[in-house]
């Protein structure tokens, strides 16, 4: 394990990682203030960067807790927001805002890969609403380009809502050739939303822990939907809405998930409110290896490549940023 303490003041809400110059910079936000930060792995090189105040309609502030971050044409750029400042992007490097305040409060971001599209998933604080915004539209270009279908600059999808602080609070990703959601429904149901068709292609019936947080991971041809809710961790095929047998997770209540393949196999991470970090070979129904057990509650988590290895990134309430290989 790898373990790098924030070298600056502030607190780590956020982060979010992305390939670029052909390694994984992980991209986070520490304070409420005008400052986002990345954190290199391969070299431990922090870099912080100062941005633009967004055109806020009561206050010359910015309040970034929920960040997400994608590769616009070779240069980063980040989206986010908080419980007081709507939905706002900004060029990393260069500090200048992309598309100023939206409102109402933001509560999660997230990057997520539709084919060949990355967009940023976004959670408001007020009503149902989960929304989908490109960010290679800035708020600059007048008119945009007809090649952006079937997606505009912004989707709106008022039958979802997110209910977790993290940026697994709703999945999206591809399942077959469709892009899809998923995350609670107004009947507290967990659907798979076809972003296309604008409906619901599965529905996952109510279980005694409500779930809040969400991944999706393909193995081979089959795609499953992973939920946390509780200590539980949940697998369910979203072609019939079944849930399989509840796994019970060490540790505290789980606080974030994410999940992808290593070697193949399908992997689910957690981290808990207690500081608990698990892994889990889904296909086995085990852990791999024992849990760590450390002091705070952990925030964020992510998979990644580095080096040709798949580790898991988690940063909470510590201020560290902890790094391991996974073995399964």
């Amino acid at each position: 394990m790898i373990a790098a303490r924030l070298p600056f003041d502030g607190q780590i809400h956020d982060f979010d990682i992305v390939v670029h110059d052909g390694r994984p910079l992980l991209v986070g936000t520490h304070d409420r203030s005008r400052r986002a930060f990345t954190w290199d792995p391969a070299s431990d090189e922090w870099t912080v960067h100062e941005l633009d105040a967004p055109a806020l309609p009561e206050a010359d502030s910015t309040e970034l807790t929920a960040l997400g971050a994608a590769v616009v044409d070779g240069r980063i750029v980040i989206g986010g927001g908080g419980d007081h400042q709507g939905f706002a992007q900004w060029d990393l490097e260069s500090g200048q805002l992309r598309l100023s305040a939206q409102e109402g409060g933001v509560i999660f971001t997230s990057a997520a890969v539709f084919g060949d599209r990355t967009l940023l998933v976004v959670g408001l604080s007020s009503g149902p609403t989960v929304q989908l915004w490109d960010p290679s539209v800035a708020e600059a270009d007048e008119e945009l380009e007809e090649d952006l279908s079937p997606y505009d600059s912004l989707v709106e999808v008022e039958e979802l809502e997110a209910v977790s602080y993290a940026a697994s609070a709703v999945a999206a990703g591809m399942l077959r050739d469709r892009p899809v959601l998923v995350a609670n429904g107004m009947n507290r149901r967990v659907l798979v939303w076809d972003i296309d068709a604008g409906r619901a292609l599965a529905t996952f019936n109510r279980l005694e822990n409500q779930p809040h947080d969400f991944a999706l991971v393909a193995s081979g041809d089959r795609t499953r939907v992973v939920a946390v809710g509780g200590r539980s961790l949940l697998v369910g095929d979203p072609d019939t809405g079944d849930w399989d047998e509840p796994l019970t997770v060490p540790g505290g209540d789980i606080s974030c998930l994410d999940a992808g393949l290593v070697n193949g196999r399908a992997v689910a991470v957690t981290g808990a409110k207690d500081g608990t970090v698990c892994a889990w070979d889904l296909a086995g129904r085990r852990l791999l290896g024992e849990p760590f057990r450390g002091q705070d509650e952990i925030f964020a988590i992510r998979m990644t490549e580095l080096n040709g290895h798949q580790v898991v990134i988690s940063a909470g309430r510590e201020n560290i940023m902890r790094m391991w290989e996974l073995t399964p």
